[in-house]
């Protein structure tokens, strides 16, 4: 026959969840004091060791601790053999009020925890479709963590709320995965690209010193191109990034390095250059300055374009500048000859037309003379001899006009 405390506690399973203690069963008094029973005690003893965990958990608020022994130490406290006495009595009612304790407030903390894992499946089912992926990834580990830590709420809900939660995690994870397999395939993509374009400028004509500046331009130009590609082709992944910018880089860097040595040393040139032709500008400024037109300067400045043509280039723009300097040098020389020269020749003009004008003078009055002499030798009283002398005269003077006339020839050939 079942104990008091057994026959109740079906009932109270089924109502309330909550065991009450049975009705004590009374028994005849004795009228001596029993004698001691070991096994009596050691019974007692065993239910109130029951009691004593119960009460542990109980005290610590251990909420879900207690409440996984519940079944136990009930299955224990039935296992133990019932003495019917008042002292079992009591043990039982404190054994079903710790129970009690722990069910109400287990219940208690499973509402909270619901509600708490309600509220991570909130947040997860906002997070989903999240593209932080750093960041939200951390955010679900750590969900994950305060999921644990929350515990369980009873098999239907936790079953309900980890499918929600679950699958916020795998959708967002999902979609992850997807981002990051579109990035590898990218990368890979970038990879590919980068190492045709490696390549490409690997294979560029190796620079020397005979190239001409057109060469190094039209080189120059391309790797810059190669570049702009370079940019476009996108990132692999970091390890292999590395590694072929390493290698991209160390070809662009060779060339910029040859082409920086190379017009360094062309600028050296045409500083020498600019410094040859300074030299020139400041003798043709030196020699316009004197307004010396002989022969010898003149033959100086003829000089001076050749070896400006000798010297060479000095630079795009300083050889412009030095050109118009020279240039103004030189042209302010050739221009104060000319006007010398015209001035000079303005002088012999002037001064040969009045020769010319006295010698025509000379002959006009020379040929009077003639004229003079001719009409005397008219006159019949003139004698032989004098008529001899006027001839003389007449030739003499005409000799003198024909000498006159040459002189005038010889001076208009000459100004002409």
């Amino acid at each position: 026959m079942l104990s008091s405390e057994h026959a109740s506690e079906a009932t109270a399973d089924q109502a309330t969840g909550k065991e009450t203690p049975a009705e004590p069963i009374s028994r005849p008094t004795a009228a001596a004091q029993p004698a001691p029973n070991p096994l009596k005690d050691a019974d007692l003893n065993h239910k109130q060791d029951l009691i004593n965990k119960l009460k542990q958990a109980v005290d610590a608020k251990d909420w879900r601790g207690g409440s996984s022994l519940l079944h136990p130490t009930m299955n224990e406290w039935k296992s133990i053999h019932t003495w019917h006495i008042p002292e079992e009595d009591q043990l039982w009612s404190a054994f079903q009020e710790l129970r009690h304790t722990i069910y109400v407030e287990c219940g208690k903390e499973c509402k909270a925890a619901e509600a708490a894992k309600e509220k991570i499946c909130q947040e997860a089912r906002t997070l989903a479709s999240s593209q932080n992926w750093k960041e939200t990834s951390e955010r679900f580990h750590q969900l994950m963590d305060e999921w644990k830590a929350v515990g369980t709420v009873g098999r239907e809900a936790n079953e309900r709320l980890w499918a929600d939660f679950n699958g916020s995690r795998q959708k967002f994870f999902a979609a992850r995965s997807a981002h990051f397999e579109k990035i590898n395939q990218e990368h890979e993509r970038a990879k590919e690209k980068k190492e045709e374009l490696i390549k490409k400028i690997q294979n560029l004509p190796v620079p020397n010193d005979s190239w001409k500046t057109q060469q190094w331009r039209e080189q120059s130009n391309k790797i810059h191109d190669l570049m702009t590609q370079w940019r476009a082709a996108g990132q692999a992944n970091r390890k292999d990034n590395d590694k072929l910018w390493e290698a991209f880089n160390a070809s662009r860097q060779a060339f910029f390095e040859a082409q920086h040595a190379h017009f360094e040393k062309l600028d050296q040139v045409y500083e020498n250059n600019a410094k040859a032709k300074r030299k020139l500008i400041e003798t043709a400024k030196t020699i316009s300055a004197t307004m010396d037109f002989s022969p010898q300067n003149t033959q100086t400045m003829r000089d001076l374009d050749i070896q400006w043509k000798q010297i060479g280039f000095a630079g795009a723009h300083t050889d412009n500048e030095l050109w118009e300097a020279f240039r103004d040098a030189k042209e302010k020389f050739w221009i104060e000859k000319k006007a010398y020269f015209e001035e000079r020749n303005k002088i012999r003009k002037e001064r040969s037309e009045a020769a010319i004008d006295r010698r025509k003078d000379q002959i006009a009055h020379l040929q009077q003379q003639i004229d003079h002499l001719n009409a005397q030798m008219n006159d019949d009283t003139i004698s032989e001899d004098y008529l001899v002398n006027m001839r003389t005269w007449i030739q003499e003077k005409q000799d003198r006009i024909n000498e006159l006339n040459d002189q005038i020839a010889d001076i208009t050939k000459k100004l002409s």
